[in-house]
């Protein structure tokens, strides 16, 4: 038996090293978890697929049951392509090598969303109500809190109740579980008509700096140019109502500021705050 043993354990170390090398030629292109996993890894295919064919190397769309496990993954540096919140980009660049390839165009806000037959009509009607915001780490989530801690007045009293998914927060909200919901602005576009044509927006953010593609610095230069080339001829060439890429605000790209920077660093900071030692 250990002469059997011992005949086969070189091929299948071989296959082992093969499997291996089949997983490296892979990029990994992880979505933030705004949208339950099926739905992001299909309305992403089509993209991962253009990277692919354009660059000759399989590029694989994936994303995380929810946007902790995202976020600590992409701090491990376990992704090689991201598309993530603004300032959880800026903080992965800090902290996990990675570099800002593109932010989306326009700008990224909060909406405060109620039952479109409710009574409710600002923020401050919903003085002891919970309401329903996305994961507590996402941008969406920090800029909603600030609906009811506003510079000039008291703050409102209200019951935050988070959620994996912008569409489970505006779900919760439209079952009678929470008066009022917070959801991206970007996000609310993709849900179902059921969500969309039920719902009446009470009040908006102020604008931060539009979704960001990271790229992880392991990347070798020469596939990086040829991956941004890539992107930016996707975005140029696909028909918007067929490009989720375009729906999330990336109808256009450029790369992060300065002014983006600055503005953004406060929320850094909360991130940090938020996800602890």
């Amino acid at each position: 038996m250990a002469i059997y043993r011992s005949r086969w354990l070189p091929l299948l170390l071989l296959l082992l090293a093969c499997q291996a090398a089949r997983a490296a030629d892979e990029l990994t292109l992880a979505i933030e978890p705004f949208l339950s996993a099926r739905a992001l890894v299909g309305a992403f295919q089509p993209f991962c697929n253009h990277l692919s064919n354009r660059t000759e190397t399989k590029v694989v769309p994936i994303t995380a049951p929810n946007y902790d496990q995202y976020a600590q993954r992409l701090l491990n540096q376990e992704f090689d392509i991201a598309i993530i919140g603004p300032h959880t980009a800026l903080l992965a660049a800090q902290r996990a090598n990675y570099l800002p390839l593109l932010k989306g165009e326009g700008f990224l806000k909060a909406l405060l969303i109620v039952d479109k037959n409710s009574a409710y009509q600002k923020p401050a009607d919903l003085k002891a109500q919970t309401i329903a915001l996305p994961d507590h780490l996402t941008m969406t989530s920090m800029l909603g809190t600030e609906f009811f801690r506003p510079a000039d007045a008291a703050p409102i009293d209200v019951h935050f109740r988070y959620n994996d998914f912008h569409n489970t927060a505006a779900l919760m909200m439209l079952r009678g579980e929470a008066a009022a919901a917070v959801v991206a602005d970007s996000a609310l576009l993709p849900m179902s008509m059921e969500i969309r044509e039920n719902i009446r927006i009470i009040a908006e953010s102020k604008q931060v700096p539009q979704m960001v593609i990271l790229i992880h610095s392991r990347i070798p230069v020469k596939l990086r140019s040829k991956l941004l080339d890539a992107m930016h001829d996707y975005i140029k060439i696909t028909a918007p109502q067929k490009n989720f890429l375009a729906r999330v605000g990336f109808s256009a790209a450029k790369p992060l500021t300065d002014q983006d920077n600055r503005q953004l660093a406060p929320y850094v900071e909360e991130l940090k705050r938020r996800l602890g030692p």
